[in-house]
């Protein structure tokens, strides 16, 4: 059900050109919602003119069109207002076009009045991030619009006419005009780059300077090299980035030590993730890629906010004290996929300041040959862990009926990846049974193949790496039923069961 302050709102909104001559005298309480009801009827006008007149320093439009404040502090089932899904066609377009007009608008307004508006209200940022679920398409079009906006609004034309102002009123006595620093707006954004996204260049060029500036929170390259996506890192406010995120982009291990001294300057950073290598190269024992990690290890030290690191396909076997020993903070998220990880490294983190605060931990395709390390490290991450995904790892009936007591003690757990280890139903039912009570928070588990939903497996070890052409499907379905009646019992949230390696990708920031 809709409230009755959002009816009431959609009603008045009909006369639209009436409701905005009266936009600047309204309470400054009736924004918000008028924002999200004209966004939602498409209503061109009264966006650009809410927009122009926004009372407030952040116009934050992901957090206007899909969430409530009190549907932002439960995780319960969220209002008929919030399941409204953000259209992604070009009327939609369109109407972010308007709110970026609408902004330029207001900048115009401010060069033209000067210090008779700007006391009252200053609109510092036009917040566009979290809106498109890294939807690459989506965010090409974005881009765009803020490129063509800046050459319409002819910013720097714009800038040139107030530069020559203020040379003027210098000249004449007391400087009384409003300086370019007052009058900037910044758009931020969640940037993807990518080779189509080279026209960005030249409409960065003179970033810093704009009066409509592009800050970015969190930047993805997709299909680039490295050294081409740090490119577009140079004219990004080294302040405000918060993500640098490799994994769809490509790099070599020569380009390691490069990279990260090239992002060091961002400072608030707080998540960094590498590309696959996919080489296994003992790279210690060659001095060129040796030096490159060295000097890995010593830009690192001043990312002091950095809180996550994801690696991928590299080999980090008896190295992984070397990579992260001398941080002078703690991670909270550590990604290392195929990262050939030994029982010392195990031994190493579980025993690093690190543990104790891990949120995410995925070790996925790392062989467990001894599971003490693996336990210790279960104990010593115990209070903060969420999700873990221990995925083909080689995790046998044994060994995990050891780690169960160790991952119920992990109270805040709610997420587990089990998926492609060799494992039966039962060890997996033992892990289940007391999660009411031991993991109150548990919402997603990957399950592996089970080998007794098998049939005709080989007599030889070790078994197959993959199980599916050996899956009885029927006593695999009637497995799977048992274990989504187990909730049932205590009347809880079904946990949702995946046959996938990489079950919720759950965002770090997120958790």
């Amino acid at each position: 059900m809709y409230s009755l302050r959002y009816l009431s709102a959609r009603q008045l909104v009909q006369n639209e050109k009436a409701l905005c001559k009266m936009v600047k005298s309204l309470p400054v309480g009736l924004y918000y919602i008028l924002f999200k009801v004209a966004f939602r009827g498409k209503k061109s006008m009264l966006l650009q003119e809410l927009a122009k007149n926004w009372p407030y320093p952040q116009l934050k439009v992901q957090m206007l069109l899909q969430t409530c404040h009190q549907c932002a502090r439960t995780s319960s089932k969220k209002c008929s207002d919030c399941q409204w899904t953000l259209p992604y066609t070009d009327m939609s377009k369109n109407n972010f076009d308007d709110i970026i007009m609408g902004v330029i608008s207001y900048i115009k307004e401010i060069i033209n009045d000067g210090l008779k508006t700007l006391p009252s209200r200053r609109l510092q940022q036009l917040d566009m991030t979290g809106l498109f679920c890294k939807n690459f398409l989506w965010n090409l079009k974005l881009m765009r619009l803020w490129a063509s906006s800046i050459r319409r609004a002819k910013i720097c034309a714009l800038q040139q006419k107030i530069s020559d102002s203020e040379n003027q009123e210098r000249s004449q006595g007391p400087e009384t005009s409003t300086s370019s620093e007052e009058l900037r707006v910044d758009f931020l954004v969640d940037l993807e780059v990518s080779p189509k996204t080279e026209f960005l260049m030249e409409a960065l060029r003179d970033n810093s300077n704009s009066l409509l500036r592009l800050t970015c929170r969190d930047f993805y390259a997709f299909k680039l090299s490295v050294r081409d996506a740090a490119k577009f890192l140079v004219p990004l406010d080294p302040l405000v980035l918060r993500r640098v995120d490799l994994s769809n982009s490509q790099m070599r291990l020569m380009d390691i030590g490069w990279f990260m001294s090239q992002i060091a300057i961002f400072q608030n950073m707080k998540s960094l993730k590498f590309p696959e290598f996919n080489d296994y190269v003992k790279w210690w024992q060659e001095p060129n890629l040796k030096a490159q990690f060295d000097i890995f290890v010593t830009e690192s030290k001043k990312l002091s906010r950095l809180t996550e690191i994801a690696f991928q396909s590299i080999c980090l076997s008896d190295h992984l004290e070397y990579l992260l020993g001398d941080l002078p903070y703690a991670l909270e998220s550590l990604e290392l996929s195929y990262c050939c990880l030994t029982s010392k490294d195990l031994t190493y983190l579980a025993r690093s300041q690190h543990s104790t605060h891990l949120i995410k931990l995925n070790l996925s395709s790392n062989k467990i040959s001894q599971i003490e390390p693996f336990l210790e490290l279960l104990k010593a991450a115990s209070h903060s862990l969420v999700w873990l995904n221990v995925a083909l790892c080689e995790i046998t009936d044994t060994m995990f009926y050891v780690a169960v007591p160790f991952l119920h003690s992990c109270s805040k757990l709610s997420y587990v990846g089990l998926y492609g280890n060799h494992m039966t139903s039962p060890s997996v039912f033992v892990f289940l049974r007391l999660y009411q009570h031991k993991l109150p928070h548990l919402k997603a588990v990957s399950i592996p193949i089970f080998l007794d939903c098998c049939t005709n497996l080989p007599e030889f070890s070790p078994f197959p790496s993959s199980l599916e052409f050996y899956i009885n499907t029927d006593k695999f379905n009637s497995v799977l039923k048992e274990l989504e009646e187990l909730p049932r019992e205590e009347q809880k949230s079904l946990i949702d069961y995946t046959l996938n390696c990489n079950f919720p990708l759950i965002d770090y920031f997120d958790l």
